[in-house]
C-alpha cells in the first residue's frame, strides 16, 4: 500500500544525511505489497519487529555520516548540538566541580541527565558519576569510532525501557559485521593555537558463513584550554553598577591575597587596598584536559539453525590530568581555630611570627588576638587546588536470540558494566598540622613550634605574614593532597519474546511482546581519610555506600485496528527494593488516511526512581547562605512575622535572652554568613512520576520533500531535588508551637547566644516540573549543476518550562532563559559531486535573558539585572569537506565556528560557569577550530 512513499522517504534517508547537527528521521514507511514479503526491523522504543520505520512517537537519528561530518572526537559534542539535547555536564562546567571534573553527559529537553535513559543497542550502560554525585552515563566511555548511529526517541518510554526513561531515551547503535581493517587519524587545532586534539582508531573485522567477530582499540587527546587563553575568561568578573546605577562588568577579585589579608591590612602591616587582591581565574580551566584509551570486541555466531550468540565487550579509561583552580582560600579562624580547639584557640598579638608593623596597627585597633579579627590568605606556596581523576568503565553484553518458530523469537541477555574513579586531589591543608605549625616560640634564637611531638614529626612554622613567605618545609608539612575512590556496578538480566498472536483484526495479526528484566545497582565512593575526618581544609565528607534492586515485567501489544490505523500499547510492573512497586504504560495510535501523511499520537506514565545517591549519598560539610526564620524578631514585632514563627523562636530560651538583652534578635555578619551543616541522600525520596502526551503528523509533500511536526507535553510530579536549607528551617518554624522541636528533628543546631551554627538538609521530593513545546523537522533534495543538494531544517520551540515548589504552589518559569531557549534549530545544507561532499550546518541559539524573574544572584546591592539580563541570538556556523581519493582512501578537512563567533559575557551574577564567564552549555567556548583527518581501509 504504502510503497510510493517508502521509495521516496529511503531516497530522502540516503541524500538528506551528513549534516554537522541533528538529522531528523524522514518519513518512512513499510507495508507488505501484494506477493512480497518485507523484512520486519526493530525500531527504538518498541520491543516489537515491524514492518513501519515510524512509531507514534518521534524519533530523531543521528547517522554515521552525520558525526563524521561533525569532526568530533566525543559522542557528546554530537548529541548536545541538537536541538532536543543540551549538555548535563561538559569539559567546561564541570572544570570547578571535583568529582565532576571531565564528565561529559547530555540531558533530554533540558530536564537533567538523570531523566535521560542512554542505551547501548537497546540496552542499559552503567553510570560514570561517583556514586556520591549523582547518576548518569559519561559519554566518554563510549567511543565515536564505535558507534554506527544515534537515534534518540524524543518521550518518555519507562513502559518499555524501566526507569529513568522520562525525557526519552539515546539508544547508541555501535558498527557490527564489519569486514576488513580500517585505520581512522584526526588531528585538530584551535585558531588561537591551542586546544591540540588527536585520535586514532583502527578496527578489524571478519565474517564467516555463521558468524563475525571485530575489534577496535583507540586513542583520543584534547589538551584543553587555561582560562587565561581566551580574553572573556582570562580575568574573574561579575556585573556591577557604576555611580550613576548602570550596570557594567568588572573584575571582581578575591580578598584572600596571596600576601595575607589581616583586618584591614595586608599580612606585613601594610593597609589593604582592593588593587592588592587576587586574579582566581589565573589558575582555572576553560576547557579541561582529556585523554582517553579505549577498545572493544564483537562477535556473533550461529549455534544451530535458530539460535544465535552475541557478545559485546567494551574497556574505556579516562584521564583527567592537570585540571586545577586557584589555590586554598585560608580563613585562618574558622578553618584552623574552629575546627581544630572548638573556637578556643588563636594566635596572641605578641607571637613571633607576627611583623612589627602588622602588630602595632592591630594593637592600635584593639586587637589582641587573632582570632578576633579577620585573618585571611590565599595558599599560593602549597599550589593550586587539582583534580587529576581517572575512570576506567567495564562493560559486557552477552547473549542469545533464538527463533522458536516463524511467528515467535526470544532474546535472553545480560549486561555487566563498571566504572572505577580513583581522584587525586592536590593544594589542600592538614588543619591540625596547621594549628601546630601556627603555634611557635623562640628556641636557641630559632622559631619552632610549640608542640614537641610536632617538632618531632617535622613541624615547622608556618608564617602567612606576606607573599612567599611560607618555607618549602612548612609547606611540606602542611600539604594534604588526597585520594578519593569511587565504583559504580551494574548488572542487568533480562528475557523477552516476540511475536503475532493467531487473531487476526482488521490489517493484520496482534504484535506483542513479553518480558521479564532484573536490574541491580551498587555505588560506593570514600572521600579519604582526612576529608571523613575533618582535617584538611575542604569540606568535610562521609564515605556513600548502597545497593537497589528492581524487577520487572512487562508486555507491549500492536493492535492492527483497520487499514492505516495502529494502535499500541505497553505496560511494565516495576518491584524496587527500596521504593516499593510502581506500575508504568504507554499508549500510541498511528493513522495514515492517504500514502503521503501520518498522523501519530501517543501518551505515557513514566518514573525516575531514586538512585544510589539520592538514596544513600554521603552528608557533606557546606556552608552555603542559609535564612534564620528568626532573623530581626523582637519583644513588639510580632505582627511582622507568621504566628506560628513568632511564638517558635520566642520559645527558645538563648533568642528570647538575646531579645530581653539587645531588643531583638539581630544577627551579626559573621554569624549570619557563618551557618555550617550538611547535605545528602535520604532513603525516605519517592519515585518521581511523570505523564507525558506528544501529537503529530509525517507528511510526504513531494517526492524530494517531507516534514514533520510534533507538539508535546510532559508533566512530572515529586521531582527530586535537595531540599534548600532554609526551607528546612521555614518549615520547621511555620508548624504548629506544640509539637515544635528547637533542633527541628536533630537538623538545627544554635550556639548559646541563640545564633545557628549548623542546618542539615538532604535530598526530598520538592517540585513538579512541567516542559511543553513543538518540533518540527523537514528534509528537501534536488539536483543542482552536477552533483545534488540536500537541505535540512530541525526546529524546536518551547513554550513552557515551568517549576512548582509543592510545599508552598510558587512557580518559577524558564522558558526563555538561557539554557532553556523558546528557539533552537539546525539548518544542514550537502552538496555532493562524484567522490566530493561538502557539508555547512548553521547552529542556532535564540535570543534569551539571563533571569525571567529577576532572581540573579549579584554582588552589587541591586535585585535583578536590566542590561545584561538579554542575550542575543547566537548563530554558528561548520564547514565539512569529505573526499575519496580511492576506494580505500578518504580525507576530510572541516572548520567549527567559521566566523570566530566569542561567547556573550556571563560572568558571576548571573547563570554563568564559575571561572569561564559565561554558559558553556549553550555557547561555544573554542572559538574557530580547525580539523583534518583521513580514512584507511585495507
Amino acid at each position: 500500500m504504502h510503497k510510493n512513499i517508502l521509495a521516496k522517504s529511503v531516497r530522502l534517508a540516503m541524500i538528506g544525511g551528513a549534516a554537522a547537527a541533528a538529522f531528523a528521521s524522514p518519513a518512512v514507511f513499510a507495508a507488505d505489497e501484494e506477493g512480497v514479503q518485507v523484512e520486519r526491523i526493530e525500531v527504538t522504543g518498541s520491543r516489537i519487529k515491524r514492518t513501519d520505520m515510524e512509531t507514534p512517537v518521534p524519533i530523531t537519528v543521528l547517522t554515521r555520516a552525520d558525526i563524521e561530518a561533525t569532526g568530533a572526537i566525543n559522542v557528546a559534542d554530537v548529541l548536545n548540538r541538537s536541538p532536543v539535547s543540551i549538555a548535563g555536564s561538559d569539559q567546561s562546567n564541570s572544570a570547578f566541580t571535583t568529582s565532576g571534573v571531565g564528565l561529559n553527559t547530555t540531558s533530554l529537553r533540558n530536564l537533567g541527565q538523570e531523566r535521560t535513559l542512554i542505551l547501548v543497542n537497546g540496552r542499559r550502560f552503567v553510570s560514570g558519576v561517583t556514586p556520591s554525585a549523582g547518576y548518569a552515563v559519561d559519554l566518554n566511555a563510549i567511543p565515536t569510532a564505535m558507534i554506527e548511529r544515534i537515534e534518540i526517541l524524543k518521550s518518555a518510554s519507562s513502559a518499555i525501557y524501566g526507569s529513568d526513561a522520562i525525557a526519552g531515551v539515546v539508544n547508541i547503535i555501535t558498527r557490527s559485521d564489519f569486514e576488513g581493517a580500517e585505520l581512522d587519524v584526526q588531528a585538530g587545532l584551535a585558531g588561537e593555537g591551542d586546544r591540540e586534539t588527536k585520535t586514532i582508531t583502527f578496527t578489524s573485522g571478519k565474517s564467516w558463513d555463521d558468524g563475525s567477530a571485530w575489534f577496535s582499540l583507540g586513542y583520543d587527546d584534547d589538551e584543553g584550554i587555561k582560562s587565561t587563553d581566551r580574553s572573556f575568561s582570562e580575568q574573574d568578573l561579575a556585573i556591577l553598577l557604576d555611580d550613576n546605577g548602570k550596570e557594567y562588568v568588572g573584575p571582581v577579585n578575591s580578598s584572600y591575597p596571596p600576601q595575607g589579608r589581616v583586618g584591614g591590612y595586608n599580612g606585613d602591616g601594610t593597609e589593604y587596598s582592593g588593587d592588592n587582591s587576587f586574579n582566581r581565574a589565573s589558575y582555572r580551566q576553560l576547557v579541561t584536559p582529556l585523554e582517553r584509551k579505549y577498545a572493544a570486541f564483537g562477535m556473533k555466531q550461529e549455534l544451530s539453525d535458530s539460535v544465535r550468540m552475541f557478545t559485546e565487550v567494551n574497556w574505556n579509561t579516562t584521564k583527567t590530568i592537570g585540571s586545577t583552580i586557584e589555590p586554598t582560600p585560608f580563613h585562618v579562624p574558622n578553618d584552623v581555630w574552629l575546627k581544630t580547639r572548638n573556637g578556643t584557640g588563636g594566635m596572641d598579638i605578641n607571637s613571633p611570627l607576627i611583623p612589627d608593623l602588622l602588630r602595632q596597627n592591630l594593637i592600635a585597633d584593639g586587637v589582641t588576638n587573632l582570632n578576633q579579627t579577620t585573618f585571611v590568605r590565599r595558599m599560593v606556596e602549597i599550589g593550586a587546588r587539582s583534580t587529576d581523576i581517572e575512570r576506567t568503565t567495564m562493560r559486557v553484553a552477552s547473549g542469545f536470540d533464538w527463533d522458536v518458530n516463524e511467528n515467535w523469537a526470544n532474546n535472553t541477555y545480560f549486561t555487566w558494566g563498571r566504572t572505577d574513579s580513583l581522584q587525586q586531589n592536590g593544594g589542600q591543608i592538614n588543619i591540625e598540622r596547621a594549628a601546630n605549625a601556627l603555634d611557635v616560640m623562640a628556641l636557641d634564637g630559632n622559631l619552632v613550634c610549640v608542640n614537641e611531638q610536632a617538632r618531632l614529626q617535622g613541624c615547622v612554622p608556618l608564617d602567612l605574614f606576606g607573599e612567599n613567605t611560607i618555607s618549602a618545609g612548612a609547606a611540606e608539612y602542611v600539604r594534604a593532597d588526597a585520594k578519593a575512590t569511587g565504583q559504580s556496578e551494574q548488572f542487568v538480566l533480562g528475557s523477552s519474546f516476540t511475536g503475532e498472536l493467531p487473531i487476526e483484526l482488521a490489517d493484520g495479526n496482534i504484535g506483542v511482546a513479553i518480558g521479564v528484566e532484573y536490574r541491580e545497582e551498587t555505588g560506593s565512593t570514600s572521600p579519604g581519610d582526612l576529608a571523613q575526618s575533618g582535617a584538611s581544609s575542604t569540606n568535610q565528607a562521609d564515605a556513600t555506600y548502597g545497593k537497589l534492586y528492581t524487577r520487572d515485567i512487562y508486555a507491549e501489544t500492536i493492535l492492527p485496528l483497520a487499514d492505516g490505523l495502529a494502535l499500541d500499547l505497553a505496560a511494565r510492573y516495576s518491584d524496587h527494593s527500596i521504593t516499593g512497586g510502581d506500575t508504568t504504560w504507554n499508549a500510541g495510535l498511528e493513522y495514515s488516511p492517504i500514502d503521503e501523511l501520518k498522523l501519530r499520537a501517543s501518551a505515557a506514565g513514566a518514573i525516575r526512581t531514586p538512585n544510589i545517591s539520592d538514596l544513600y549519598g554521603g552528608r557533606g560539610e557546606t556552608f552555603a547562605t542559609v535564612t534564620d526564620p528568626c532573623k530581626g524578631i523582637s519583644a513588639t514585632n510580632s505582627a511582622d512575622f507568621n504566628a506560628n514563627v513568632y511564638a517558635n523562636c520566642m520559645a527558645i530560651p538563648e533568642i528570647a535572652q538575646r531579645v530581653s538583652d539587645t531588643g531583638a534578635f539581630t544577627l551579626t555578619q559573621a554569624e549570619a554568613q557563618g551557618t555550617g551543616g550538611t547535605v545528602g541522600g535520604s532513603p525516605d525520596v519517592k519515585p518521581e512520576t511523570a505523564e507525558t502526551w506528544s501529537l503529530g503528523f509525517v507528511y510526504q509533500a513531494m517526492d524530494n520533500l517531507n516534514f514533520t511536526v510534533d507538539y508535546y507535553n510532559i508533566h512530572i510530579e515529586d521531582a527530586i531535588a535537595t531540599t534548600a536549607r532554609s526551607t528546612v528551617l521555614r518549615r520547621c518554624f511555620e508548624g504548629g508551637s506544640a509539637t515544635f522541636d528547637q533542633t527541628c528533628s536533630g537538623q538545627v543546631e544554635r550556639n548559646s547566644v541563640g545564633a545557628l551554627t549548623a542546618v542539615d538538609s538532604g535530598t526530598s521530593n520538592e517540585n513538579e516540573l512541567d516542559v511543553v513545546g513543538v518540533d518540527f523537522e523537514a528534509n528537501y533534495s534536488l539536483e543542482v549543476g552536477p552533483g545534488e543538494l540536500s537541505a535540512q531544517l530541525v526546529y524546536t520551540y518551547l513554550d513552557e518550562y515551568t517549576q512548582t515548589a509543592i510545599e508552598d504552589g510558587s512557580v518559577q518559569k524558564f522558558a526563555g532563559e538561557i539554557t532553556t531557549p523558546r528557539n533552537r534549530a539546525n539548518v544542514n545544507l550537502n552538496y555532493t559531486i562524484d567522490d566530493l561532499k561538502i557539508s555547512w550546518s548553521t547552529r542556532y541559539w535564540g535570543k534569551v535573558v539571563d533571569s525571567r524573574s529577576g532572581d540573579n544572584f549579584n554582588y552589587t546591592d541591586f535585585d535583578s539585572l536590566t542590561t545584561y539580563n538579554e542575550v542575543d541570538a547566537v548563530f554558528y556556523h561548520d564547514m565539512n569537506l569529505r573526499y575519496n581519493f580511492t576506494n580505500t582512501f578518504e580525507g576530510t578537512f572541516g572548520v567549527r565556528n567559521v566566523f570566530d563567533k566569542t561567547p556573550p559575557m556571563l560572568p558571576q551574577g548571573t547563570s554563568g560557569s564559575t571561572g569561564i564567564n559565561t554558559v558553556s552549555e549553550a555557547y561555544d567556548v573554542t572559538g574557530r577550530y580547525f580539523y583534518a583527518g583521513v580514512n584507511v581501509k585495507f
